[in-house]
């Protein structure tokens, strides 16, 4: 009977310091989750960021590209207006 005390006491013992251990762990794993949770937060928000500058940059984009087109336009029309060669280059 004393053997069969003995190592149920030897159990406990062990079970007891794994579940110390388990839940150290646990605590660890809780800080792991918190921190994941706010890089998220930040993730999505950078990715806000960068959407409104893609939004931005297609703007420019597009301005540069009117702009692009007006200059060419008007190159074409001093051409047909008759502009010489010189000043066809200066240009």
């Amino acid at each position: 009977m004393k053997e069969v005390m003995s190592s149920l006491m030897d159990k406990q013992d062990r079970l007891t310091t794994e579940i110390e251990e388990l839940k150290l762990r646990l605590v660890e794993c809780e800080k792991v989750s918190a921190i994941n949770q706010g890089l998220t937060g930040k993730i999505q928000e950078i990715k806000k960021q960068n959407d409104v500058l893609k939004a931005t940059c297609q703007e420019y984009e597009n301005s540069l590209r009117s702009l692009q087109v007006k200059v060419q336009e008007g190159i074409v029309d001093k051409v047909e207006g008759g502009l010489g060669e010189k000043k066809l280059k200066e240009l």
